[in-house]
């Protein structure tokens, strides 16, 4: 698996050659796409797609870099400017790095290059950021100064040594009687109007809570006016990234009229009615005293409906979590955690919750304040995460497994035709066919193992559906439990269509095992296949085309779905099974499957009625099955070419030597790029045709063949890999090889590319 960076790159350069060189060396360290421009227009249509980094000439005969970084700055954009030029000059440097430019490197000097990339695309990252973190500060503190100017608290910063206020709020002068302007000339002068019989107790703690985080006093304050109110003052120190207290924030709040704890809450609460989070109070008997619009959002329960209600007939189905919390928070006074809980609808939530308990002013414990956080679809997203991790790293492992079984393969079916020619026993010949129908066999099961882990692309073919439902009830009858009746109704004419037969053997096997799955104790499997012609209403329904189709219907008599399961289950990741007992990618795995052979894919179920999973697959237009291959005919011969072997599998390299010889070939072997090279710079006048294997170790296949090219324009090769991606078939085409076999080959396969080869 190819780990490294996608990265879209502009390129400003007018000589092909030199803008090779650069995608040369960025292909070293990340996977460029690029675009190249040498003028003006070029780049500004190229600037407006929003390329990650920019490389530029800085000499051209249409265009230059300092124009080019003007524009770029006009344009407003952060994106790293780098140019690679071939003139050599320090003022040409300093001078492009004044203009913007975050590098000046020369073109014979490209080592370098794609460490600079990845250092701007850091720098730029980090700008970005520091950019968002500014914004933010910024809303940030203008929402904080809209609500301190507006509540009805006072806030207020000190420094550390409590000498210097740093900011009070405007409700200072409606509390204290006092204008804010006096209290910065003298720190202390909000002290002097603290009743005596608190003064000292409240100098006290100011000196040794407020630095230390504890600080909650409520003490009478006397006004200019002589009105006595009673005042809740809390403080809160402020650390730096050293852990130092390098300010105390607090907040000063007039409780006069709401001395007691639950009118209070009640009142800052509904400041927080456009939260996004639930925020209720309960009393000691669990019902609701207080449910903000927020808790109305989340749960359903407007808080007409919500107050007065008992919360466990609200949110809760099982009580015990909820006991065991209240027992901790009337212990300790305070709990966090998270619950399950259900809206009006059923729907089942998780949420973070914060309980603080509430005590009257008497000390008694009264209420329950909790604000609760829906969690539920970042916990989902969690999981998706940590499964996608999971079935990675499976993918990974299943590729290299893969690739070792395809090299063992390989020398078993390349052999099969040669031992054929050896021995005309009828009892040998047999035995030869059931090892290549094994072998055959292991290659099909390879294959599938990676459309899995990298999505490559099976081969299509004319196929014949009844006997793969054949196979598959076969399978069934013997592996699913005995309750099972398997039961396959195919058609008595063909069904035939153009598909990867291993992909639609794994479509069938995963909706047989669900519907094995649906059945534990007992019930009926039936699998058949008819031809059919779906009309255009039937086609938009399900987002197909109308014409004939193959129907393949898979229909068990299990526990059924309901319709919000039946919208969801072709949902990566979704499941109904429990934990360990699937992904949720299976049915996602037959969705994707059957669209990409330009089918379609219904579902019916009811609850206790079973399921129906329907296939439409376009019907072939051929009016007669398959034919049968004829296994008689001669294989293709050599007439003494000189063929270069590359393979650094030991039993691959002998076998292939031994086949070709025994085909009419010669044979230089090499176990690797370099090897090769050597080889074919000394025999270069008579190998006619390479055959490599593109995974190997010291020098790859592809830059083998870029070496070789370089050497001789029209060698003529022939590729071997066991992952043919799209990806790997693209790049092999850009070096000119279109002639590519899938590990494991056999020999016909080999000797038919040969011919076309040499031909």
């Amino acid at each position: 698996m190819n780990l490294t960076p996608a990265l879209h790159v502009l390129i400003l350069e007018d000589n092909p050659h030199d803008a090779e060189l650069l995608l040369r060396e960025l292909k070293r360290g990340f996977q460029p796409q690029w675009t190249r421009v040498d003028d003006e227009a070029g780049f500004l249509a190229a600037l407006a797609a929003e390329p990650e980094i920019i490389l530029s000439d800085y000499h051209m005969p249409l265009f230059d870099a300092p124009r080019a970084l003007e524009l770029l700055q006009k344009s407003g954009r952060d994106i790293p400017f780098i140019i690679v030029s071939g003139a050599v000059g320090e003022d040409l440097a300093v001078e492009s790095m004044k203009r913007g430019a975050v590098d000046y490197l020369l073109k014979d000097r490209l080592a370098r290059l794609n460490h600079s990339i990845a250092q701007a695309l850091e720098q730029a990252r980090l700008r970005r950021e520091q950019k968002l973190m500014q914004n933010r500060l910024a809303e940030s503190e203008e929402r904080f100064r809209e609500m301190a100017e507006n509540i009805h608290e006072v806030f207020w910063s000190t420094d550390a040594l409590l000498s210097r206020i740093l900011y009070v709020s405007p409700a200072y002068e409606t509390i204290w009687g006092r204008t804010r302007a006096s209290l910065y000339e003298a720190p202390r002068s909000w002290q002097d109007c603290i009743h005596p019989d608190d003064k000292q107790r409240v100098q006290h703690a100011q000196l040794t809570k407020q630095v230390a985080g504890v600080y909650d006093e409520e003490y009478r304050i006397t006004r200019p006016d002589g009105e006595l109110r009673w005042i809740r003052d809390r403080a809160f120190p402020v650390r730096n990234a050293s852990g130092e207290v390098y300010r105390v924030v607090g907040v000063a709040q007039d409780i006069t009229e709401q001395k007691l704890a639950h009118d209070r809450l009640h009142e800052q609460a509904a400041l927080l009615d456009k939260a996004q989070d639930a925020i209720l109070v309960r009393d000691l008997e669990n019902r609701v005293t207080y449910w903000n619009a927020g808790a109305a959002r989340i749960y359903g329960w407007s808080a007409s409906e919500a107050v007065g209600m008992r919360i466990v007939d609200l949110i809760y189905r099982d009580t015990s979590p909820l006991q065991a919390a209240t027992a901790i928070v009337l212990d300790k006074g305070e709990w966090s955690g998270e619950f399950q809980h259900f809206t009006k609808s059923g729907e089942k939530l998780l949420v973070e919750s914060r309980w603080t308990l509430v005590r009257d002013d008497t000390g008694r414990p009264h209420s329950i304040f909790s604000i609760n956080t829906d969690v539920t679809e970042e916990r989902r997203l969690e999981q998706q995460f940590l499964r996608a991790q999971r079935l990675e790293n499976i993918g990974t492992l299943a590729s290299g497994i893969a690739h070792d079984l395809n090299n063992v393969l390989a020398p078993i079916l390349m052999s099969i035709d040669v031992l054929r020619m050896t021995s005309k026993d009828a009892r040998a010949q047999a035995m030869f066919a059931t090892i290549e129908s094994s072998a055959r066999r292991g290659a099909d099961m390879v294959r599938q193992i990676l459309t899995f882990a990298r999505g490559v692309e099976g081969e299509r073919a004319q196929i014949d559906v009844r006997p793969i439902i054949r196979d598959i009830m076969h399978l069934a009858q013997e592996t699913f439990h005995k309750g099972i009746e398997c039961v396959a109704d195919g058609a008595h004419a063909p069904c035939l269509i153009t598909g990867d037969h291993t992909q639609l053997h794994q479509v069938l096997l995963n909706l047989c095992v669900n519907a094995r799955d649906a059945m534990p104790a007992a019930g009926r499997l039936t699998l058949s296949a008819r031809e059919v012609q779906v009309d255009d209403f039937t086609a938009s329904a399900h987002g197909g085309k109308s014409g004939p189709h193959i129907l393949i219907e898979v229909a068990d008599t299990g526990a059924g779905m309901p319709p919000e399961v039946i919208e969801r289950i072709f949902d990566p990741f979704f499941t109904t099974k429990e934990v360990g007992k699937g992904t949720g990618l299976g049915l996602s795995t037959v969705h994707s499957i059957v669209k990409s052979h330009g089918g379609m894919l219904g579902v019916r179920s009811q609850p206790g009625a079973g399921t129906t999973f329907s296939i439409y697959l376009p019907a072939d237009a051929a009016s007669k099955a398959p034919a049968t291959e004829d296994t008689t005919h001669s294989l293709p011969h050599g007439n003494g070419e000189l063929l270069l072997v590359i393979d650094d599998e030991q039993a691959v390299r002998t076998i292939t030597q031994q086949t070709l010889e025994v085909f009419g070939y010669r044979v230089l072997l090499a176990v690797d790029g370099a090897q090769a090279l050597s080889l074919y710079a000394e025999r270069r006048s008579e190998v006619a045709a390479v055959i490599t294997d593109l995974m190997m170790p010291v020098m790859s296949g592809e830059a083998t063949i870029e070496v070789l090219r370089r050497l001789n324009p029209d060698v003529k090769i022939i590729a071997g890999t066991g992952v043919a991606t799209t990806d790997v078939t693209e790049r092999l085409a850009r070096l000119g090889v279109t002639h590519i076999l899938s590990k494991p080959y056999t020999t016909e396969t080999m000797l038919k590319a040969l011919r076309q080869v040499l031909a």
